[in-house]
């Protein structure tokens, strides 16, 4: 089959900029000319990731990890380059109206591997359980349940909700007549093999919420029971190689563009309040599924936001889960969190089915509590206020987070909601709050480069946060050889110009000479090679032809580096001697090792070459202009 053309892949590219495609995946801060975040493949706490707008290129300087638009997707949603150019395409809205051959054979990146295999059996699945539903007599029991809990048509369509007859075979029967692997959709969760080795279907009798991961791929179900109280309520896909729930939110996807818009993730129990929060205009809801946030969670929402708003049911469970995710976000992650708490302990789902979106958009905007609001009020449901040693320990609890807090303002006004409830007099709660005081450490020097480089960005570091602090990108440790700037700065010319590749390739024939360094000496190699096909210099087009990572990280990292434009011949000259200067100081360096070998041994003939070879070469040495 014919592949994408060249021209295609330039015009595609040039038609998505690359902030918003990795704006979807990292919370971006425009910095300069760049824009900056925390690195979506590897951990870290002091930004090191920049997106470049105008070389159109993303860098790490912590991993290291680097390339154009498409290998980005390539990376982070474990894409087929075809894939990724399919969703950039898609992005910017342009047909692909040619036959596409799976060019990357790569086992990771193939499209029929397991995994896809098991996505696509999802699929199929989804399908059925939405057509039974909405269009069978066999699912009207389930339809109308939804219905009378206020669930319109379009949401059941929009969230593709289905419903699984109690048949045992209904599934099983219908991946059978497409010839189906029932032994791969047994591995992926849909279907359960019994002991008699009879497969039949997992979900029966049961509403059927289907479930996306962060790269909206449907990997899993999770079903409801809705007319009968034998099993759990809700019977979720076990863990499989494509579903995991410790890294799962639900309609986190969808609600993606949107936590980025406002700024914030609204983080719900369940999947009606998902639903309900998305029909009252609020799309950045998600839902963890039956279990506490997690590490894998919290890095997810990190990517999108620093802000999150928890709204959980308002029975007693809600509020203890309330208080352990926030603790989570709040004081060990360092995020902003709000809590909102809705009236008569009602859930999401329904208060605004009752009350309605405006209502619930009321207390979404002006009665959220801060995270200190809510930890005081919290920190008064065990304890009878009536009694002096209840309140002298609540009081205790208060002043202490009170104490946490950075900003004067806010202290002041949570000592005088203090002072108003217990009748204390402002004095008497300074001079105890001197005694809880937290004092946070002082941000970091973090060092680099010189001070319009630098930023604010949030530190995760200390106590009571984000606190701003002045930051650089890491740079790798040690000061650089002259011989690695020379090979960092000949590449980055001949990657950008190719009359500069011409002069360079000359110059280093002419002095004898090569790069030093492996990664370096293959990036030369694939100049050569992309060069001799005709093409201009173009990074970005050079980075799809690289098949290798090390590569790709390679060409990012020089295009973000800093030179002269404005280069003479005479420059790359330096550069080049500077290359040979290196290479005879290593080979002195292996010289003098042995010849010291050869003395320890006593063999004075090989030990007297050694060394007059070596006061050659370091004459040969002073002689190289510096």
């Amino acid at each position: 089959m014919q592949r994408i053309p060249e021209e295609k892949i330039d015009e595609i590219r040039s038609q998505v900029d690359i902030v918003d495609v990795v704006g979807n995946y990292v919370q971006l801060k425009k910095q300069g000319r760049n824009y900056t975040g925390l690195c979506p493949f590897h951990g870290e706490k002091t930004p090191s990731f920049s997106v470049s707008p105008e070389k159109q290129i993303f860098h790490c300087f912590g991993c290291g990890k680097g390339g154009n638009v498409f290998s980005f997707l390539m990376q982070i949603d474990g894409l087929s380059f075809v894939e990724s150019v399919k969703k950039v395409a898609d992005l910017a809205h342009i047909p692909l109206d040619v036959a596409i051959s799976q060019g990357d054979s790569s086992p990771r990146n193939k499209p029929d591997s397991q995994e896809s295999k098991m996505i696509e059996i999802h699929q199929l699945a989804s399908k059925l359980y939405h057509y039974l539903l909405m269009e069978t007599e066999e699912g009207q029991e389930a339809l109308q349940y939804l219905l009378d809990r206020g669930m319109s048509e379009q949401e059941l369509d929009h969230f593709e909700i289905g419903f699984a007859p109690a048949h045992a075979s209904t599934v099983t029967t219908f991946l059978k007549k497409r010839e189906v692997d029932l032994a791969l959709a047994v591995e992926s969760g849909l279907l359960t093999e019994r002991d008699d080795g009879e497969v039949v279907d997992r979900f029966r009798n049961r509403i059927m919420f289907p479930i996306k991961n962060d790269r909206g791929q449907l990997v899993g179900f999770s079903g409801r029971l809705f007319n009968q109280e034998d099993g759990p309520k809700y019977l979720n896909s076990p863990e499989t190689p494509i579903f995991n729930k410790r890294n799962i939110l639900y309609h986190f996807s969808d609600a993606r563009q949107e936590i980025r818009k406002k700024e914030e993730i609204l983080l719900l129990e369940g999947y009606m309040d998902v639903i309900s929060s998305v029909s009252a205009t609020f799309s950045n809801g998600v839902a963890s599924m039956g279990t506490s946030l997690t590490e894998e969670h919290v890095q997810m929402i990190r990517r999108v936001t620093n802000r999150a708003i928890i709204c959980y049911d308002g029975d007693r469970a809600g509020i203890e889960a309330s208080f352990k995710a926030g603790t989570m976000l709040a004081e060990q992650h360092r995020l902003e969190v709000f809590v909102l708490q809705l009236p008569n302990g009602k859930d999401p789902d329904d208060f605004i089915r009752s009350e309605g979106a405006e209502k619930f958009a009321e207390i979404y905007t002006h009665q959220r509590l801060t995270w200190t609001a809510f930890k005081l009020q919290f920190f008064k449901r065990n304890r009878n206020l009536q009694n002096e040693t209840d309140k002298i320990a609540y009081l205790g609890e208060a002043l202490a987070e009170i104490g946490k807090l950075d900003q004067a303002v806010e202290r002041e006004l949570y000592l005088k909601q203090l002072g108003s409830e217990f009748d204390l007099s402002m004095e008497a709660l300074k001079q105890q709050l001197q005694q809880t005081v937290v004092v946070k450490p002082k941000p970091h020097d973090y060092g680099g480069p010189p001070p319009e480089s630098y930023g604010e960005y949030p530190s995760y570091e200390g106590d009571g946060g984000p606190v701003y602090e002045q930051f650089s990108f890491a740079q790798p440790s040690g000061v650089p050889s002259a011989g690695l700037t020379s090979e960092k700065r000949l590449l980055k010319y001949m990657l950008e110009d190719r009359d500069a590749f011409i002069q360079i390739r000359n110059l280093l024939e002419e002095h004898q000479t090569d790069f030093y360094h492996d990664n370096y000496k293959a990036l030369y190699t694939h100049l050569i090679g992309f060069y001799a096909s005709g093409n201009d210099a173009n990074p970005l087009a050079l980075m799809d032809q690289l098949k290798d990572d090390m590569a790709r990280n390679l060409v990012s990292e020089l295009e973000m580096m800093t030179v002269n434009t404005d280069v003479s011949i005479e420059e790359y000259q330096d550069y080049v001697q500077s290359l040979t200067k290196s290479s005879i100081e290593r080979d002195i360096k292996e010289k003098e090792q042995a010849l010291l070998t050869a003395t320890q041994q006593g063999d004075m003939p090989v030990a007297l070459e050694l060394a007059r070879t070596i006061t050659t070469m370091r004459a040969t040495m002073k002689n190289t202009p510096n």
